[in-house]
């Protein structure tokens, strides 16, 4: 993956500041309240040992995995927010 964000250019025959700002800034509020909510769910290995001896060790691997992801994605909407900030 390339590590430079793809950042968009204001220009006249663009889409205003403004509007980008919102977009990404709304983006961005809606991830801050999707990972609270995300991190209130519980994970346990309690749940997962009727499964057999290696479904724990997925799980959290996998919950590893994703908790990368949102925290790419985070990256992301935040490199635009300070590109866009005024």
């Amino acid at each position: 993956m390339n590590t430079t964000t793809p950042l968009p250019t204001v220009h006249l025959n663009g889409t205003s500041r403004l509007n980008l700002a919102d977009g990404w800034n709304n983006a961005g509020e809606a991830l801050e309240d999707f990972i609270t909510v995300y991190e209130q769910i519980e994970f346990n290995a309690r749940d997962y040992y009727v499964q057999g001896p290696e479904a724990w060790s997925v799980a959290r691997d996998y919950k590893s995995e994703m908790n990368l992801k949102i925290r790419e994605l985070k990256k992301y909407i935040n490199d635009h927010r300070s590109h866009l900030q005024p």
